[in-house]
């Protein structure tokens, strides 16, 4: 019995040393990703009692409760670009999908065919009222983004882009490349703290050092629990075979 709850819990343990495995393996990923925010994983412990009546003992389990995002702020980095932006501070840029509105801090922006202002992989920046916004590509290079989002070139005014937040941002859904989307009954909020610096863009908020220890503790940790199941396995395996020879 001992050794079966032991495997029980080995197998447990392991589990949560994948999940914790894919997460940071995740992370380490998207290092170079524009924006990205890493993740992080929540562990609770589950206590079983196993035994008759007066004897009984507490067994600990993990349970894999949850992921959570770091929404700490990323490095940013000059890139240049006029049309290039980047949050500094809390806050998320609205992108318009087929979908609906997505969120995100991606700023690599510029004007498509449509003349219309977007990301590089074709989503349109929405302003302050959640409309696209259309400059003229001619006059791409004397584009000047206040901090406020306001949108000029040579002194006339031609939009302003939005800077969004959510009560609860960790309810964003993660969608991929950044994205995120909102929860119906999670409304998107003027930022008010939050500021546009041009010509910059925020890099991921990975710390590849930080990650890339994690990941050979995660390792590590793993193989001493596989070998640690064997044991239990073999243990059992002798206890089986004894008891069918006494028999």
């Amino acid at each position: 019995m001992a050794n079966v709850v032991a495997g029980y819990i080995g197998l447990s343990r392991m589990s949560g040393l994948q999940r914790q495995l894919d997460v940071v393996t995740n992370n380490i990923a998207n290092m170079n990703t524009t924006a990205f925010k890493a993740e992080r994983t929540i562990f609770q412990e589950h206590l079983e009692r196993l035994g008759p009546v007066g004897q009984r003992e507490d067994q600990s389990y993990v349970i894999d409760s949850a992921t959570y995002r770091d929404l700490s702020q990323g490095r940013l980095e000059a890139t240049g670009n006029p049309l290039d932006i980047a949050i500094e501070g809390e806050g998320w840029f609205a992108y318009n999908t087929e979908e609906g509105p997505v969120y995100g801090r991606d700023g690599r922006l510029l004007i498509d065919d449509m003349g219309r202002l977007a990301t590089t992989d074709g989503k349109p920046i929405l302003d302050i009222n959640g409309a696209e916004i259309v400059l003229p590509l001619e006059e791409a290079h004397l584009i000047d983004i206040a901090a406020d989002g306001t949108v000029s070139a040579e002194g006339l005014i031609l939009g302003q882009i939005g800077i969004f937040q959510f009560d609860n941002p960790r309810r964003l859904e993660r969608l991929g490349s950044g994205m995120m989307r909102a929860p119906a009954d999670e409304p998107a909020l003027p930022a008010l703290d939050a500021a546009l610096v041009q010509g910059m863009v925020e890099g991921s908020n990975v710390n590849p050092i930080v990650e890339m220890t994690r990941l050979m503790q995660l390792h590590r940790a793993y193989e001493q629990t596989a070998k640690l199941n064997e044991t239990a396995g073999d243990l059992q395996s002798r206890a089986i075979d004894r008891l069918g020879r006494g028999s």
